[in-house]
């Protein structure tokens, strides 16, 4: 049985979604970050990174979303969530799930959480101002 590690409002959404559409036995567990359960030690053995999505699989736990929705594609063939027969399609929509993950994700996380980027107030704003 897989444990899904999710937060609502995160990017754990892609996933989840996909975990659902592969027909895999999972379970879910919500965090809450508003209370910092993302930081707890219990979920810091399972993620050091403290971040969401995490899977637990029966191999070991999978982080990140590229990497996860790689992982339920590959679990999962007959759900057909991924053209694994073809190594070029299946590097494109990595390189597709890469941006999201990597420059989209990143960009919208500047305008909600410009802490994690810079120290003063004013680059906080910075950061809003350029999102759009």
């Amino acid at each position: 049985m897989n444990t899904f590690y999710f937060s609502p409002g995160s990017c754990a959404l892609a996933s989840h979604i996909a975990l659902a559409e592969s027909g895999l036995p999972y379970q879910v567990k919500k965090l809450n970050f508003a209370e910092g359960e993302q930081r707890s030690e219990a979920y810091l053995a399972i993620n050091p990174k403290g971040r969401v999505p995490a899977l637990v699989t029966d191999k070991g736990v999978v982080t990140e979303t590229v990497a996860i929705l790689g992982y339920i594609a590959q679990a999962a063939p007959e759900a057909r969530l991924a053209p694994l027969a073809d190594p070029f399609l299946f590097a494109k929509m990595q390189a597709f799930n890469a941006y999201m993950a990597s420059t989209v994700h990143v960009a919208h996380a500047h305008g909600r959480r410009g802490y994690r980027w810079a120290d003063q107030e004013t680059s906080f704003e910075d950061m809003k101002n350029k999102l759009p």
